[in-house]
């Protein structure tokens, strides 16, 4: 996104990446992602990632 767009990713940015890998299934990546991330995760993307843990029935990621 930097490189190709000279666009800095913002938290809304990264927020939505959650949400796309938590809503696909993509339990740990989007736990990965999370801690992974330069900037400092807010409680929406914790709440996508709990959502969807509790929507699979996967309390080992919650």
């Amino acid at each position: 996104m930097r490189k190709k767009y000279n666009i800095e990713p913002r938290i809304e940015h990264y927020a939505c990446m959650v949400d796309l890998l938590s809503r696909s299934g993509l339990l740990v990546e989007a736990e990965d992602f999370i801690l992974s991330m330069p900037l400092q995760p807010d409680a929406s993307m914790w709440g996508s990632l709990l959502s969807a843990c509790r929507a699979s029935g996967d309390t080992g990621t919650a």
